[in-house]
């Protein structure tokens, strides 16, 4: 799926995670370095899940890579410095398994190194798991891009408050 897909996921796991009001009575940094292990964790199990139904690649993969990185760091910049560990940790759990897996063959091939290539680590990289569609036809995939980003809006509208906070 599109790094800008990982990145929304990322956004929708920190709110949905981030109990403003526990941790502002808690202020407590282990609280939120606690919270942004489960996000880095259910962002790398989200990313699994978006990697594993069907989907197509609608965005073109350098317009992709520049805005989602333009994205994480535009949202982590806005967000308070207090819930930054956590957002960050989001953004690192939902793009940590692209990063493992394909970085290194994207690299040699966008800049023209010649750094070694490794076995995928994780299942939904692998063909057998993968639910990329190459086919052309993606209209399944259209409709989960919709409810994807449907998911995540009503995260952020039911969790509004909190969203205000961290955006501080």
């Amino acid at each position: 799926m599109n790094v800008l897909f990982h990145t929304t996921t990322a956004i929708g796991v920190a709110v949905l995670l981030t109990n403003t009001n526990q941790l502002e009575k808690a202020n407590s940094l282990t609280n939120r370095i606690t919270t942004g292990i489960v996000a880095f964790t259910v962002g790398a199990i989200s990313h699994g899940a978006l990697d594993y139904i069907p989907h197509c690649y609608p965005i073109n993969s350098k317009i992709d890579v520049a805005i989602g990185l333009v994205m994480i760091l535009v949202v982590t910049w806005l967000t308070h410095k207090r819930y930054r560990i956590i957002v960050g940790a989001s953004f690192l759990g939902c793009i940590f398994p692209d990063i493992a897996d394909l970085s290194p063959a994207i690299m040699n091939k966008q800049v023209g190194l010649n750094l070694p290539v490794f076995p995928k680590i994780f299942p939904w990289h692998w063909h057998a798991y993968s639910g990329s569609i190459y086919t052309g036809d993606c209209n399944v995939s259209t409709i989960n891009h919709l409810l994807l980003i449907v998911v995540i809006c009503a995260i952020c509208w039911y969790r509004q408050e909190d969203v205000k906070r961290m955006i501080g």
